[in-house]
C-alpha cells in the first residue's frame, strides 16, 4: 500500500482504529476522521506509541457526520489539501442516538450512518477516479435482513419505527442498497465499490443505548447483550479483517460481487439487490442532501 492514501471515518477508535493501524503498517497514508477532535488526536498519538510511523504518513480531520454542512467542509478542505485518494473506508456508524433528528431534520442513525456517507461519497468521488484503481468500502451489518419493506415516506426520518434496534437495520439496508447501485455505475470506471459486514463486534456504538432506549428497556436487555458478548461477539482487530480485505486484495479491483463477511463472499437479501429501489433511494438521497 505504499503511496496510497487511505480515508477511514471513525477511524479514531474501534473497528476503524484497528484498520488504521494495520494499513499503516502496509505503508499506507491515513486520514483519521472523527468529530471528537480530542479523541482524534489521542488515536494519532497511541499509533505513534503502537508502531511508530512518519508524520507525513498519518494526519487527523475532524468531520461531524451529524451536520451536512460539516461533510461539505471537510470534503472541500480534503480536495484542496490532500493530492491523493486511493482508498474512501466508511467505517462510523451509531446503533442508538441520544438526539433522535440531526438538526437538518433527518434521523440521527440514519443521518450518521448512511446519508453523510452518501454525500461524502459524491463529493469525493472525482478524487477517487484520478487516483484510479481505486476503492470504496461501506460497513453495514447482517441486521439488514431484518428489513423487508421500506416506508419511502417516512425513510430517512423514522417516526413510525418502534423496534428495539430502532433505524440501524434500516440504515445498513440503505447502505447496501447503496454499494449495489454505486458497483456497476463505477465499474467501467475502476473504481472498486463493496460493503462488508464485521459480524458481532463490541465498541462504544453501543454506549448511548440506556438514553435512547429508556431505563427499562436498558435494564432488560444490557444482561443480555453482556453474555453474548463474551460468548459471540469479536474483537475490533477481528472485526476490522473484512474491511482491510476488501480494500487492499488485488483480485478484488474487477469483481462482480459486493459484499463481504470473514474475508468472503456472502449474501444479501433481495431487497437489498432491488434495482428500482436502489434507483429510488438514489433520488431521494439526492433531494435530501441537496446534491
Amino acid at each position: 500500500m505504499n503511496g496510497k492514501t487511505i480515508l477511514i471515518t471513525g477511524g479514531a477508535s474501534g473497528i476503524g482504529y484497528e484498520t488504521a493501524k494495520d494499513l499503516l503498517q502496509r505503508g499506507a497514508r491515513i486520514i483519521l476522521v472523527d468529530y471528537n477532535i480530542e479523541k482524534g488526536n489521542q488515536a494519532v498519538k497511541q499509533l505513534s506509541f503502537e508502531i511508530g510511523y512518519n508524520e507525513k504518513n498519518i494526519r487527523f480531520m475532524e468531520c461531524d457526520l451529524r451536520s451536512f454542512e460539516s461533510v461539505r467542509k471537510f470534503a472541500k478542505l480534503y480536495i484542496e489539501e490532500e493530492e491523493r485518494l486511493d482508498v474512501l473506508i466508511c467505517n462510523a456508524g451509531i446503533a442508538w442516538a441520544p438526539n433522535f433528528l440531526t438538526k437538518n431534520g433527518f434521523n440521527t442513525v440514519i443521518q450518521v450512518n448512511y446519508l453523510s456517507h452518501f454525500l461524502l461519497t459524491n463529493l469525493l468521488l472525482d478524487k477517487l477516479k484520478q487516483c484510479r484503481p481505486s476503492r470504496i468500502v461501506y460497513v453495514a451489518s447482517g441486521s439488514h435482513r431484518t428489513v423487508r419493506l421500506i416506508d419511502w415516506s417516512d425513510a430517512f426520518t423514522q417516526f413510525k419505527n418502534f423496534r428495539l434496534w430502532g433505524a440501524y437495520p434500516v440504515s445498513k439496508a440503505f447502505i447496501l442498497l447503496f454499494t449495489y447501485k454505486l458497483k456497476h455505475d463505477l465499474y467501467s470506471n475502476d473504481v472498486g465499490v463493496f460493503a462488508v459486514n464485521p459480524s458481532w463486534v463490541w465498541t462504544s456504538i453501543h454506549s448511548p443505548m440506556r438514553e435512547a432506549i429508556g431505563f427499562i428497556p436498558f435494564i432488560i436487555c444490557f444482561p443480555i447483550l453482556y453474555m453474548f458478548k463474551f460468548i459471540l461477539a469479536k474483537t475490533p482487530k477481528t472485526g476490522a479483517r473484512t474491511s482491510i480485505f476488501c480494500a487492499v486484495e488485488p483480485s478484488l479491483q474487477h469483481s462482480h460481487e459486493f459484499y463481504f463477511e470473514d474475508c468472503a463472499v456472502e449474501t444479501v437479501s433481495s431487497l437489498c439487490t432491488n434495482h428500482s429501489l436502489a434507483n429510488q433511494l438514489w433520488n431521494l438521497s439526492c433531494q435530501a442532501v441537496r446534491m
